[in-house]
């Protein structure tokens, strides 16, 4: 069971607040009975200098390192300061069976994006999470799906179905298993249509694994 949500958190709180243009990407998690929270933040943007003079006075931050500083993206070591609420969100969702991908930074709050074995872990976790003190708004929950990459939650079910047809067809084989007009067959539209779909899919797929930025607006799956 795939699942994102939106919620707001401690880490890096007052940095976000204060600083515009720059996008956060915490691409791991990490704890332990007696670690507090850990994570890798890429941040990019225009106010990456403006997040890096500041972050070291986050009140979240215990310990700091800059890991890469490149010309498109920085990257971030931070040790959190021990018992955030993020730290027990996390204990709670580890608890529950879930797995966690990736979190990102939209400017009004998170939106992180795990799996879980089935409904019942996830309702087991929201019961913790209650617990715990924080709210999430589920935004994107997909019954029977199982994803690797933090990233897909930028795809409609639309532009996945044409990835797919397009993958299984050999679209992307060399030389071409199948055309646009073969995967407009298949699914009974038009090839405009797959065009549009497979070039967005490709686009978001595209950002997620730069910089994880998102065409769309998040919509939860009826």
């Amino acid at each position: 069971m795939y699942v994102e949500f939106h919620h707001q958190s401690e880490i890096f709180h007052r940095t976000l607040q204060e600083t515009d243009h720059v996008e956060v990407v915490i691409r791991n998690l990490s704890t332990g009975p007696e670690t507090p929270l850990q994570v890798i933040a890429a941040v990019t943007g225009d106010g990456c200098g403006t997040f890096h003079s500041m972050v070291t006075d986050d009140p979240s931050v215990d310990e700091l390192k800059l890991l890469e500083d490149g010309d498109l993206r920085r990257l971030y070591w931070m040790r959190a300061v021990p018992g955030t609420i993020d730290q027990r969100a996390y204990e709670a969702a580890v608890d529950s069976g879930g797995v966690y991908l990736q979190s990102r930074w939209a400017g009004n709050g998170w939106y992180t994006t795990m799996n879980y074995p089935d409904q019942e872990s996830f309702q087991d976790y929201q019961r913790r999470i209650d617990e715990a003190g924080m709210q999430i708004e589920p935004t994107v929950v997909r019954v029977g799906r199982y994803l690797i990459s933090g990233g897909a939650f930028d795809l409609t079910e639309k532009q996945e179905a044409v990835l797919l047809e397009a993958i299984e067809g050999g679209f992307f084989d060399i030389p071409r298993g199948s055309t646009l007009g073969d995967i407009a067959d298949r699914l009974a539209i038009s090839e405009q249509a797959a065009s549009e779909r497979l070039r967005r899919a490709m686009g978001s797929l595209a950002r997620a694994a730069v910089t994880n930025a998102a065409e769309e607006p998040i919509t939860v799956d009826d």
